[in-house]
């Protein structure tokens, strides 16, 4: 077994980083703010100093405390300050590694390594250590080498590499932006900028804002001005998120391990043990289904965990680009055709709903202009605001069923499905199947169909539930399932 070892130095604060940034910079601005007279700011800041000492010190001790050590068939971790902690975890376990770049940690040559497992949290990593990057090479290699040599089939062997274009970027950007990710983004900036630079300067950054949103806003009411330039804005920033950490994207098969590197501030790269992947899901909406687009995802413990990531294998592909990067990278993943598919009488079921919300809230929204007057400007901007989503949620349910069904290719299942605006091409392996649930309405017997819920195996609860497929076709999907 090879010696233990601690992490770098500079664990001590990068755990601690932000709260150490957040009383260390307001503690600088006072000091420079009474001249730097260190006496009387000290004897100001004292309890503030005290506590950043305190941090510091608690930090030094935690660094003491963990160590690890290389074993031949397994990495042995040894953590806690007041209750000591020891965990082996076998290398034949990893689902994943994950060896992380920040750009402020790249001129000290440290990175920041993770180690997954199925059985492991759903919120934090089995282990979690800040080490030089050849430490942690080192630790890649022992723990994955032996998946890079495994041929994919037998007698075959070499690399092969997936690598997109800017453009297939953009556009898992564009499908993947979320409006409220963006908003939190912008709200904690603001509120993090009011910490360190202090409540005037916040102040002064809110205040300008609302300016630029009052001049842009050119003959709308500005409660709808600011709701538009919200929703805009908060989709804006997530897209660039997406953007700048994807940028970079390659895709490298060696034998049963797969090989991911991504982003450019903070450079990401993903060891994913092949088997221990759960299923692959195409993602698509209304417009990129039209023109023939998706970006496809994989379900693997430790990949997409964190904030910000996304389980990326393919970021653009049409249909023809999915298959032949498919075989290239994960050939065990095969798209079907459809088999089971909901019968033509049960149209309706999907087109009920969305015209029962157009017509509720045409209905709605011209009472209150019946009954607020005074505010029938302001009304009918939230009515069109309100009815556009509707109106795109009919035609993202006339696509649907033209969509839901399910196909089988030997031991290889596909799901068609959609939740909300989205719809989604589920592939997996018979054997990541956990249980799967048929569930009829009162209405679906009268139409003779039924929606099934597959259950998956995967670090989260998941389930894919497909609508509306004929009766006896399900009958025959579970005797096939079952055989």
């Amino acid at each position: 077994m090879d010696e233990f070892q601690r992490q770098h130095p500079l664990a001590i604060v990068h755990a601690f980083s932000k709260y150490i940034l957040l009383l260390l910079l307001p503690l600088l601005r006072s000091l420079l703010l009474l001249g730097g007279n260190i006496w009387v700011w000290a004897s100001g800041a004292w309890f503030d100093i005290l506590i950043l000492i305190s941090v510091v010190g608690f930090g030094i001790l935690q660094w003491l405390c963990t160590t690890y050590a290389l074993q031949n068939r397994g990495i042995y971790v040894e953590s806690g300050v007041l209750f000591n902690e020891a965990r082996y975890i076998p290398y034949s376990n990893l689902s994943s590694a994950v060896v992380e770049k920040p750009f402020y940690l790249m001129p000290f040559r440290v990175v920041r390594i993770r180690l997954e497992t199925d059985s492991g949290s759903t919120k934090r990593a089995d282990v979690s250590l800040l080490l030089r990057e050849s430490q942690a090479y080192q630790l890649v290699e022992r723990g994955t080498t032996p998946l890079a040599e495994a041929p994919v089939r037998p007698g075959s062997r070499g690399i092969r590499t997936y690598q997109p274009r800017a453009l297939y970027i953009a556009i898992l950007s564009l499908i993947t932006s979320n409006t409220l990710t963006g908003v939190l983004f912008l709200a904690t900036f603001i509120s993090q900028t009011g910490k360190v630079l202090g409540e005037q300067f916040e102040a002064i950054l809110v205040h300008s804002l609302t300016r630029i949103v009052r001049f842009l806003a050119i003959q709308v009411p500005p409660a709808a001005a600011m709701v538009a330039a919200i929703i805009l804005g908060g989709w804006g920033i997530a897209f660039f998120i997406n953007l700048i950490n994807h940028l970079g994207f390659q895709a490298t098969r060696s034998g049963k391990r797969l090989a991911i590197r991504v982003g450019i501030l903070v450079r990401k790269e993903y060891y994913l043990a092949v088997e221990r992947i759960n299923f692959l899901t195409l993602r698509q909406s209304l417009l990129t289904k039209l023109f023939g687009f998706g970006s496809a995802f994989i379900n693997c413990t430790g990949y997409g965990k964190e904030k910000n990531e996304l389980s990326v294998l393919l970021p653009a592909v049409d249909k023809r680009d999915l298959k032949r990067n498919l075989r290239l990278i994960l050939p065990e993943m095969r798209v079907s055709e459809r088999r089971y598919k909901p019968p033509k009488r049960v149209i309706t079921r999907f087109l009920i709903p969305p015209c029962g919300t157009i017509v509720g809230l045409l209905a709605g929204f011209l009472l209150l202009g019946y009954l607020l007057p005074s505010l029938r400007g302001l009304i009918l901007y939230f009515a069109i605001m309100s009815e556009i989503p509707a109106v795109w949620w009919l035609f993202v349910k006339i696509a649907a069923f033209f969509h839901v069904g399910i196909g089988i290719r030997e031991d290889i299942y596909t799901f068609n499905s959609t939740f909300a605006y989205a719809f989604f091409t589920t592939v997996l392996h018979k054997d990541k199947i956990a249980k799967v649930e048929v569930r009829q309405s009162f209405f679906q017997k009268m139409a003779g169909c039924a929606d099934i819920r597959v259950f998956t195996f995967a670090e989260t609860r998941h389930h894919i539930r497909v609508h509306n497929i004929a009766a006896d076709q399900v009958e025959e999907f579970l005797r096939i399932l079952g055989k």
